[in-house]
């Protein structure tokens, strides 16, 4: 975008943002039914990662949590596809405008879809837990902060054998059910704590335990805990732009400029979705955007004209030729 970028303002900067946001709308059924389909919910996952940068001459960089300097990125997605950010100036908190994505990213997928949030410890909020049970979306947060787990694990401590379930087939595994009202909220919250003796196939010299605010207590713990361990699944999803895009560095000293770049590295992370979901066969969905990038957009092809018509010759070794020929056929039958 060279210099293009050092025009944007605060103004010019929202409606990129927008922009973005409409892109995204007219992809996130196909990802919505996808993700229905395969795993029987939505899974919907906010997020906020640090962009460090080196120098004293990037406007608006502040301390982060560990005490480098940098931006904030904070991002929803919801199965593989990047709905909304914020790109924030440094010294924030990594929840600020966390409502103001989920109403977004709400707004986009719409009433009647059985969707999952999933979220790290920063979200453990009653604010979050509110907006969810009022869009009637299951939830669940990692809690970490051992303040936090403090009461946790004093409950916790009263258990006797009986009261763990095994939660994988080889037993190294068991969870149970707590329920605590934490100082401020309103309502007693309904928690999965999972204790681990085993990390792989090394046993721990001490048993690990980890918490889960659920919003269920309905289904299987298994089940509660397979899905919130899916979080690292879209966690891995969030690294794919900021690594196959570049999108690491800002190459930017003004904050606004970098603002926009990081809306455009969502609509290209949009864009690569929209062909995965649309053009390509269903086996190219589970993919991440570093196998569309690899074998779509990056694929080595020669236009020749021949007999007053153009070709696109690819190479016989190309690795997913009948993507490039299902994509083709997509086209042709569009328009």
């Amino acid at each position: 975008m060279g210099e293009y970028l050092g025009r944007f303002d605060d103004n010019t900067c929202g409606r990129l943002e927008k922009v973005a946001q409409s892109q995204a709308s007219k992809v996130i059924a196909s990802v919505v039914e996808y993700e229905r389909e395969t795993k029987g919910y939505v899974p919907l996952f906010v997020d906020g990662t640090a962009i460090e940068v080196t120098g004293d001459y990037f406007e608006g960089a502040g301390k982060l949590y560990d005490g480098n300097t940098g931006y904030w990125l904070h991002a929803g997605f919801v199965g593989g596809l990047w709905v909304t950010q914020r790109f924030q100036r440094g010294g924030g908190h990594v929840a600020h405008e966390v409502k103001d994505l989920l109403k977004e990213t709400a707004e986009m997928i719409g009433e009647g879809h059985p969707v999952w949030a999933r979220f790290d410890n920063a979200y453990y909020r009653h604010d979050v837990a509110a907006f969810c049970r009022e869009r009637k979306w299951d939830y669940s947060i990692s809690v970490t902060n051992e303040t936090f787990k403090r009461p946790l694990r004093e409950m916790m401590s009263d258990f006797i054998e009986e009261d763990w379930e095994a939660i994988n087939d080889d037993g190294t595994e068991h969870a149970a059910f707590l329920y605590h009202r934490p100082s401020g909220w309103k309502q007693e919250q309904v928690y999965v704590v999972v204790r681990s003796m085993y990390e792989g196939k090394q046993k721990l010299l001490y048993q690990r335990y980890t918490f889960i605010l659920v919003s269920r207590e309905d289904l299987p713990l298994a089940e509660i805990v397979r899905r919130h361990r899916g979080k690292q699944g879209q966690e891995n999803v969030f690294k794919g732009p900021l690594i196959h895009l570049d999108l690491h560095h800002p190459p930017c000293g003004m904050f606004n400029a970098n603002r926009a770049f990081y809306s455009a590295g969502q609509i290209a992370q949009i864009l690569l979705v929209a062909v995965q979901m649309n053009l390509l066969p269903k086996e190219a969905h589970k993919h991440g955007i570093r196998t569309i990038i690899r074998d779509i957009v990056r694929v080595a092809g020669k236009l020749v004209r021949h007999a007053r018509k153009w070709k696109l010759l690819f190479s016989k070794s190309a690795l997913r030729l009948h993507w490039l020929s299902h994509a083709a056929d997509c086209l042709i039958s569009s328009g």
